[in-house]
Order: C-alpha cells, then sequence, then structure tokens
C-alpha cells in the first residue's frame, strides 16, 4: 500500500479503465472515419471525453510510477 496512500487496487484498476478507454477512442475515432452520418458528432464528442479520461488515467499511473523511483 504504498501507492501515495492509495490502495493497490486502485493501480490496478486505473491500468484497466487506460486500456478499455483507448479501446474506446479508438472505435470512435475509426466510426469517425468510417462516416455514420447522423451520428458523427456523437462519436466526436464520445472521443473528446474518453480521451480526456484516458489522458487523467494515464497522468494518475505515470505519476505513481514517478513517485516510486
Amino acid at each position: 500500500m504504498d501507492d501515495s496512500g492509495m490502495p493497490r487496487f486502485r493501480r490496478i484498476w486505473s491500468t484497466i479503465q487506460v486500456g478499455v478507454l483507448a479501446a474506446a477512442v479508438v472505435f470512435c475515432v475509426v466510426m469517425l472515419v468510417i462516416g455514420q452520418g447522423k451520428l458523427d458528432r456523437v462519436y466526436a464528442v464520445a472521443a473528446v471525453f474518453f480521451g480526456l479520461a484516458l489522458v487523467g488515467h494515464a497522468t494518475y499511473l505515470w505519476l505513481l510510477a514517478r513517485a516510486r523511483r
């Protein structure tokens, strides 16, 4: 439990979320490239929000790794 007071499962859960969010962002970008007509705006907004969440979780993991050194 040396993750700055956070339990170990928090790091594991964040790692899982990074993978899921990365897949969601890739899916949204692919759907935008393919073109879905009326749903393009939905995929664009989803890609932005999933991307922001991805950056947040990746930053958290990076800070944890940096703190361990």
